[in-house]
């Protein structure tokens, strides 16, 4: 009986097992993952936003800025280029679409492009020398960007060797390609777009600041409104992919200018 007794009662006594994690440690792990997770989307935020710039350029006013007094989306991009204003401003007056294109990736463009005009094939390589026939640009111009004007800039302000000011009301996902030998044509299409409530309006600031050394500052600000308010939740991948974009355009631009012998992007 007594031999039962003890056997029943070590088979009844309860295993107890050491915790994996204690409710501090568990907490703390928690804490830690928060902390993480908030850094890297600020810094996803910041790049989304300013890449190659200081706090200086980044919240300094720009040519352009005033076009769009309070943007939904303020984009700035900045590069250094070893070479004078006056070297890389041919470069971007002949900017455009049939013109020297835009020194941005292949890669990239034809992406863009199948997206929003169902375009398959490869675009020529943006210009590796300035185009004599392209070197007007002036207040008023519509300078293409893509297909028949599916998507075009209205130039807003020149100042040769400083700042070239671009601006454009589109759709995000399709072209509304115009005839340009109406003037009026711009105009209702871009009224069109705003009366259906789906559209980007942005500006497009390049900017030349002269540095000491034969130096310059090559800047580019993006700044947009957008209906409906629903696409703020598309701004930062967007910016992120504009920081890799815009970054690149810069850097294909400045090769250029610092080359006597400049070569493709």
């Amino acid at each position: 009986m007594m031999y039962r007794i003890g056997r029943k009662s070590r088979l009844s006594a309860p295993v107890r097992r050491p915790l994996a994690w204690s409710p501090a440690e568990s907490a703390a792990t928690v804490a830690c993952w928060a902390l993480a997770g908030w850094v890297l989307a600020g810094a996803a935020r910041r790049v989304s936003v300013r890449t190659g710039v200081s706090d200086e350029e980044a919240f300094a006013p720009l040519p352009g800025d005033e076009f769009i007094a309070h943007p939904m989306v303020d984009w700035t991009r900045g590069v250094t280029a070893r070479a004078a204003p006056e070297q890389i401003w041919p470069w971007l007056a002949q900017k455009g679409y049939g013109r020297g294109g835009w020194y941005t990736p292949q890669g990239v463009d034809l992406f863009a492009n199948r997206w929003v005009f169902g375009v398959r094939h490869p675009f020529p390589a943006s210009a590796s020398r300035l185009l004599p026939e392209f070197q007007h640009v002036a207040i008023g111009d519509l300078i293409c960007d893509g297909p028949d004007y599916a998507s075009y800039f209205r130039v807003l302000r020149v100042d040769p060797q400083h700042a070239l000011v671009y601006r454009s009301i589109r759709h995000p996902r399709r072209g509304s390609p115009i005839d340009i030998t109406d003037p009026q044509a711009p105009q209702r299409a871009e009224q069109r777009l705003r009366e259906a409530g789906t559209y980007i309006d942005f500006t497009w600031a390049l900017v030349l600041n002269e540095l000491p050394d034969h130096q310059t500052r090559l800047l580019v600000r993006t700044r947009a409104n957008y209906s409906p308010r629903a696409f703020r939740f598309l701004t930062l991948p967007l910016g992120l992919f504009d920081a890799t974009y815009g970054v690149a355009m810069l850097r294909a631009i400045a090769r250029r200018a610092e080359s006597h012998e400049p070569t493709g992007t």
